[in-house]
């Protein structure tokens, strides 16, 4: 099984975190997107809006929960405004 792990950090983070992760043989794949959200940190450098960073990786189930962790301990979660990440098993069609 695959699981996809997202997040939504501040910008400039996400490249970091891939830089941090790019050695390690447990994950399949990771994206970083950059985009702009209205309520998710309290700065804002667009009016309204701030920019931040959109990762998904791709990592085998029985790794997820520690990069999971990883992810978490990286950006601050344990401190307000700081992102989200969230996870989902992904279903392996049959070859």
């Amino acid at each position: 099984m695959i699981t996809e792990i997202g997040a939504l950090m501040h910008k400039g983070a996400g490249l970091e975190l891939m830089n941090e992760l790019h050695d390690d043989k447990s994950i399949l794949g990771i994206f970083v997107e950059a985009g702009r959200t209205e309520d998710l940190f309290a700065f804002r450098e667009f009016g309204s809006a701030s920019e931040n960073d959109i990762v998904t990786i791709l990592v085998a189930k029985r790794h997820a929960n520690r990069v999971f962790d990883l992810i978490c301990s990286k950006i601050g979660l344990d401190e307000p405004q700081r992102g989200m990440v969230f996870q989902m098993s992904l279903i392996e069609h049959p070859k």
